[in-house]
């Protein structure tokens, strides 16, 4: 079973993780939370050089940026339906 940690509780590991204020292990040990489980924290939320989002909020953009794609090309599809309408009255 996956144990849930409240936001508050993670982000403030992840800055002590950051900032070099306790090791890994001393982390892992005072909060009783995974050395491997604070090594994930730690790297999915540092901000990438490239594009300045963490990895979360990469995947978050890129499952929008599909969705919006994909809805992009129903809406052209069905321009094309309309397009091919004759509608002039003679």
């Amino acid at each position: 079973m996956v144990k849930r940690y409240p936001a508050e509780f993670k982000q403030n590991i992840i800055d002590l993780y950051q900032h070099k204020v306790k090791s890994t292990l001393e982390l892992a040990k005072e909060y009783g939370v995974g050395y491997s489980t604070i090594l994930k924290w730690g790297s999915g939320s540092q901000k990438s050089p490239v594009n300045g989002l963490t990895a979360d909020e990469a995947k978050a953009q890129s499952k929008r940026i599909k969705r919006l794609e994909e809805e992009n090309l129903i809406l052209k599809k069905r321009w094309g339906c309309w397009q091919k309408i004759d509608l002039s009255i003679d």
